[in-house]
Formats: C-alpha cells, sequence, structure tokens
C-alpha cells in the first residue's frame, strides 16, 4: 500500500508541474513564480520575505528580487511586522489581489486549448479528480 501512495505521490506531483510549464503564459504582466508569491501571500496573508523564500523554497535574494518587482507594479506592499520592528510584512494590494484573480483567469483561458483536446469523459475525471485534490489541500 505505501509503495501505491509513493507512486500516486509521484505522478500527482510531476504531472502538476508539467502542466504548470506547459501552460501559455500569454498575457501575464508577472511570470508565473511572481504569481506563486502572489498566490502564497493571498492564502497565507502576510508574510516576511524569509517565510516566502521556505515556502516557495527559494533563496531569500530571488524572493527579494520578486517582491522588489511586485512592489513596482503596487501589487504588494510591505508594512512593519508587529513582533519584530526590523523586520517587513508583505501583503497584497488591493490592486495585487484583482490582478491574482486576473491572472488565475488569464491561466485558465490559456490551458483551454489543452483541455479541448479531451473527452467528455476525460473532463469529466479531471473534474472530480480536481476536487480531490482540492480537498486534499484543505484538510492541511
Amino acid at each position: 500500500m505505501s509503495e501505491d501512495l509513493h507512486e500516486l505521490g509521484e505522478i500527482l506531483v510531476s504531472t502538476a508541474a508539467a502542466v504548470v510549464r506547459r501552460v501559455p503564459t500569454d498575457g501575464l504582466e508577472v511570470s508565473l513564480a511572481a504569481a506563486r508569491v502572489m498566490a502564497r501571500i493571498s492564502d497565507n496573508g502576510p508574510c516576511r520575505i524569509s517565510d516566502l523564500a521556505i515556502q516557495e523554497r527559494s533563496s531569500q535574494p530571488t524572493i527579494t528580487n520578486h517582491v522588489k518587482r511586485l512592489e513596482a507594479a503596487g501589487l504588494v506592499e510591505r508594512s512593519t511586522d508587529p513582533t519584530d520592528a526590523r523586520a517587513w510584512l508583505i501583503d497584497l494590494t488591493e490592486r495585487g489581489r484583482q490582478r491574482l484573480v486576473e491572472i488565475r483567469a488569464q491561466l485558465g483561458t490559456n490551458i483551454e486549448p489543452m483541455l479541448e483536446m479531451l473527452s467528455a469523459r476525460d473532463r469529466k475525471a479531471l473534474r472530480a479528480g480536481l476536487e480531490v485534490m482540492r480537498r486534499m489541500v484543505a484538510a492541511r
């Protein structure tokens, strides 16, 4: 049983990553990596750059660069961490929240040609699988 779970996990992660790599990024004003940072902030609330780096499995300088670009675009803002005045918390601006909604919509549009190639039966199965994934992620 544990081998089946291991294999299922491998297939899930590698397939999800492959889909994301193949989604056209036409129409996006930010990189997919920056969009992931925005989504992480949206999901978890304001956080420090160091925490974002850990969560995104990225270096702190890389996350700092993403944050600087997002800040220059008016999509995120910094505020003083109330628990440590030396640190900053990064949060989405209202414009950033709206832009994240638009990015997700654009990515959905961009992947439509891939989904159109699926049969109705496969699309139904995919939707059911995605609902399972949503419940799995929500349970964590």
